[in-house]
Parts: structure tokens; C-alpha cells; sequence
């Protein structure tokens, strides 16, 4: 049995636990359930809006590694429908976490200007094609899929029984029929799916030592920690302006609209990446990994769907004056709940948790010590030097460098000793 995974994984099942508690919570304080102009609900009650969205978007946030965890043990039976589902996790639901994140400011948008100019302003950000087919068409799509077909791979594996199987799809169906009913109509999606995943836990708990992941996720992984970096240096380049400025979005919107999605890519990408890091350690230091993986993977699951603010941004400074710009910039740094519960913990752990893994990594061995030095560098400079085009790429460099040494040593290691391993059952405790 290997401890590090059992750890993992039962902090998942825990996340998995959680997870539809916030979504209840989050639907009984939407003020905007039942009949009425979206934007006319939250003008009323911006504060419980933003609290809706933080909720909401913390619920999905957590849903990642309560998914993962529950797919790690499937190797053979329900395998193609666990592959599909753990792509859609990493990749739909990551970004639909981040969608949900465009109301913050929509609302101050509402807050600020009358229904006509509101209706120009959605109007204008509806027909951004990078953040249809960048966010809401892989996010939408990943986030049915993720919750249809995860626990239907679980049950074929029998990793958890049929019934709360079949409970939890019921919830989901629920939620995604009635999620902007009255109250409380809208609740019972979430308290069907939280009696089920409560369930689903109990019983998955003593099947999580059942064998590592499988050497195809772990060959992702290591790429994405190659492809991450690449996709940043894209975002970078694309940024309107110069090679030392960073000019206004609206002075090149489509530019703008690339970079957006091109930036939420890279930090979407060192995800897989990051676990695959910690997946590696499993003897001394495996505390240590297991604490800078969670930093980095909950950091970076905030950072990446931070990038969509772009877009509402892009659309604020195309629709609205400059005062009505400044009012809504102000009315969005106000809420204190947005930025406590996802903006700071958001970029500090993305930052550090990049900075943390590849010391993990050097301490287990498994690279050498000037390997963190040089992404640490290369988060300091993101920082310091992302100030226009050219400067901005120093930082993608630097960790390009540095992750793909990590890589490299993983993928070396893999070919001693490979991930796979047979299947273990640990007894619940």
C-alpha cells in the first residue's frame, strides 16, 4: 500500500464530502432564483450574489480532486468511461469553476448602470469568440460530463455500489433542471447529491489504496509541465501593447481575448502537472509534497478561472464611460468575500505552491537543488517583469527551464519504475 496515495486520495473523498454542501448552501442564497431580470435581482442584494458566486465557484473548486480521487483506483473495469471522465474533470470542470467566476463583475456592472447600458454590456461580451469557444463550450460540456460519468466509471469498477450511483446522477439531473427554481425547489438537486456523495465516500473510503494511477495520467502529467510553460509564454506575447508595456484590453481586443485564454491554459495545464510531481513522492517528504500539491493544485484552481475577468473587463471598457469604468473597478475590489476567498488565495497559491512543488521534488531526490532555484526565479520574475511582451516572456523561460528538468527526472524515473501497480484494498478506518 502506498501511504502518500492514501492520503491523497482520502483528502479528495473528503473535498467529495464537502463539495455538494457548498453547492446547497451557495443555491439557498442566490438572490436571483425564480422570475425577474438577473440583473435586477442582484442591483438588490450584490453582496448575497457575490456570496452565491464564491460559494458556487468554491463548490466546483473542490468537486476537482473529490472526482479525481474517486477515479484514481480505475484501471480495468470502467476504465474508457474513468479516462473520459478524469479529462473532463481536469479540463471542463476546471474551467466551468472559472466560468462562474463572471458574475463577480457582472454584478458590479448591474450595480453601477441602468438595465439598457447593463443589456450593451452582455450583449458586447456574448460575442467574444475566444470566451465562447475558450471557456463556455469545454466548460459547459466537461461539467455535464464529469458529474454523468464519474460515478457511473466508479460503480463499473466497483469502486462504490450502483444505488448511491445511480443517487447521485439523480441529484445532478435535479440541479441541472431546477438550479434557478424558487427555493425549495432549486434545493433539492444539492441535498439529493450531498445524502449520495456521503455514501459514495463511506464506501469509497476503504478502496483508496487500490494501486496507483495509471502510467498514461502520469505521462500527461509530465507533459503538461512542458506544455504549461509554453502556453504561458503565448499568453504573454499576446498581451496588447509593446515590448515593455502592458497597454489598456480594448486597444486590441482580439489580442486581449488570447491572451485571456492562453494564460487560464497555462495555469489549467500545471494541474496534471503538479500531480504528477506529488505522485512521484512516496517515501521521505511525502508530507512535505503532499502539503506544497495542495497549495499549488487549490492555488492554481482559483488562479487559471481568475483569467476570465479579462473578458468582462474588455467588455466594461468597449460599453461603459470612464467614470461608470471606474465605479464598477471600484465596486469589485470592495468585495471583501471575492477577494479573501478566491483572488488572494488564488494568486498566492498558484505562485507559491510552483515554487513549493519543485522542492518537494529536490527534497525526495529526484532533482537536483538548483532545479526549485530556477523556478522560484521564474515565479519572482512573472511578478516583477511581466510589464510587457518581451520582458514578460523572461518568466515562461525560466520555467520552461526548470519544469521540464522536473519532467525530464520523472519521466526517467517512470522508466525504472513504473506508476502502475496492482490493486490494493485498505480497510475503512
Amino acid at each position: 500500500m502506498n501511504g502518500s496515495t492514501v492520503l491523497r486520495r482520502r483528502a479528495g473523498l473528503l473535498c467529495l464530502a464537502v463539495a455538494p454542501v457548498l453547492l446547497l448552501v451557495a443555491t439557498a442564497v442566490d438572490p436571483a432564483l425564480g422570475e425577474g431580470a438577473w440583473e435586477t435581482h442582484v442591483g438588490a442584494d450584490p453582496e448575497g450574489a457575490v456570496w452565491h458566486t464564491v460559494l458556487l465557484h468554491w463548490a466546483y473548486v473542490l468537486f476537482v480532486p473529490g472526482f479525481l480521487s474517486l477515479l484514481g483506483p480505475i484501471h480495468a473495469r470502467g476504465r474508457v468511461l474513468g479516462a473520459i471522465a478524469w479529462v473532463a474533470t481536469l479540463v471542463g470542470l476546471v474551467t466551468f469553476a472559472g466560468l462562474v467566476l463572471t458574475d463577480v463583475t457582472a454584478i458590479a456592472v448591474a450595480e453601477t448602470v441602468e438595465p439598457a447600458t447593463f443589456t450593451a454590456f452582455e450583449e458586447r461580451v456574448s460575442t467574444y469568440t475566444w470566451m465562447s469557444a475558450g471557456w463556455q463550450l469545454p466548460g459547459l460540456v466537461g461539467w455535464f460530463v464529469a458529474f454523468a460519468l464519474t460515478p457511473v466509471a466508479a460503480a463499473r469498477a466497483k469502486v462504490i455500489g450502483w444505488w448511491p450511483a445511480g443517487a447521485a446522477l439523480a441529484g445532478f439531473a435535479l440541479y441541472f433542471l431546477f438550479a434557478i427554481e424558487p427555493v425549495p425547489l432549486s434545493l433539492a438537486g444539492p441535498a439529493v447529491l450531498t445524502a449520495a456523495n456521503i455514501v459514495i465516500v463511506a464506501k469509497a473510503w476503504g478502496t483508496v489504496g487500490g494501486g496507483a494511477e495509471s502510467t498514461w495520467k502520469q505521462k500527461v502529467g509530465e507533459a503538461c509541465l512542458v506544455a504549461a510553460p509554453v502556453a504561458l509564454a503565448v499568453g504573454v506575447a499576446t498581451m496588447p501593447g509593446t515590448a515593455t508595456r502592458i497597454d489598456p484590453f480594448s486597444t486590441d481586443p482580439q489580442l486581449a481575448q488570447a491572451s485571456a485564454f492562453f494564460l487560464h491554459l497555462s495555469w489549467l495545464l500545471f494541474i496534471p502537472g503538479m500531480l504528477a510531481v506529488v505522485r512521484r513522492i512516496t517515501g521521505r517528504g511525502r508530507v512535505f509534497a503532499f502539503v506544497a500539491g495542495g497549495i499549488a493544485v487549490v492555488g492554481l484552481l482559483h488562479w487559471n478561472g481568475l483569467m476570465i475577468g479579462d473578458y468582462l473587463a474588455l467588455g466594461v471598457q468597449q460599453t461603459l464611460d470612464p467614470a461608470q469604468q471606474a465605479m464598477v473597478t471600484t465596486r469589485t475590489d470592495g468585495y471583501a468575500m471575492f477577494g479573501l476567498a478566491v483572488a488572494i488565495p488564488g494568486m498566492a497559491g498558484a505562485l507559491l505552491g510552483l515554487i513549493l512543488v519543485p522542492v518537494a521534488a529536490s527534497r525526495a531526490g529526484l532533482v537536483r537543488w538548483y532545479v526549485p532555484v530556477i523556478t522560484g526565479v521564474g515565479v519572482v520574475a512573472f511578478l516583477m517583469l511581466t510589464t510587457g511582451r518581451v520582458t514578460g516572456l523572461v518568466a515562461p523561460v525560466l520555467l520552461l527551464i526548470g519544469y521540464g528538468l522536473v519532467a525530464r527526472a520523472l519521466r526517467s524515473g517512470q522508466d525504472q519504475a513504473p506508476v502502475a501497480a496492482a490493486p490494493v484494498v485498505v480497510p475503512a478506518t
